[in-house]
């Protein structure tokens, strides 16, 4: 695996709060259809602008609690995908009064609904150390040329620097043959409350490496 990663790191970087506006809108329409962000925001009209709001709220915490926004580049260095992840033995963000209003602001008449989702896949997840992939998504024109795979790699590559297992959530099942040719098995099938999707919970243990090509700041 390590060879491989190697050579795929030349066009996956670090992304930096200035590439945050991009990354949100990419993440936004990419998954725009997926069926978690068709329950959490069913109001079509502002489903992107509230997809916008959220994504760069995941962005903000994953920069801040443990450097895990990876940006996809194409040939020309455009950005044309991203990935977003946080390390659980890092410090998370801690619920307070101005999260929970960012909340509202995100989810509207849903933050409710967000709430459950959230409480159901944590009592649903694992409790060891790991890398989490919130959120990976890449522009429509650049799709199968895998930068989607890259980005994962990426993530794994860092999991096994770290010595812990990767671990995601996928409520969209065209996603499961794809994350199990990365070596990714299915922990947990949940189905969210309040008649939300259905959820699966996966992980992955990425091979022991000896160095991490992902440049750091």
């Amino acid at each position: 695996m390590g060879d491989a990663l190697q050579g795929n790191a030349r066009r996956i970087r670090p992304g930096n709060r200035k590439d945050f506006g991009v990354a949100a809108e990419l993440l936004a329409a990419s998954l725009a259809d997926d069926p978690a962000s068709l329950w959490l925001h069913p109001k079509e009209s502002t489903r992107r602008t509230r997809l916008v709001r959220s994504f760069r709220v995941s962005l903000d915490d994953s920069r801040d609690c443990s450097d895990g926004v990876d940006l996809a580049l194409d040939s020309t260095g455009a950005i044309v995908g991203a990935a977003v992840w946080l390390a659980t033995f890092h410090v998370l963000p801690r619920e307070t009064i101005g999260r929970r209003l960012t909340a509202v602001h995100t989810y509207g008449a849903y933050a409710a609904r967000a709430r459950a989702d959230a409480n159901a896949t944590y009592a649903a997840g694992v409790q060891e150390q790991h890398w989490h992939l919130l959120a990976v998504g890449v522009r429509a024109a650049a799709r199968g040329r895998g930068y989607g795979r890259d980005l994962i790699a990426a993530g794994m590559y860092r999991a096994a620097a770290d010595g812990v297992p990767v671990h995601l959530e996928t409520t969209n099942p065209d996603n499961l043959s794809f994350y199990q040719r990365l070596g990714f098995d299915t922990t947990a099938v949940i189905d969210l409350p309040g008649g939300g999707p259905r959820r699966w919970l996966m992980r992955q243990v990425p091979q022991p490496i000896s160095n991490h090509p992902r440049s750091r700041r």
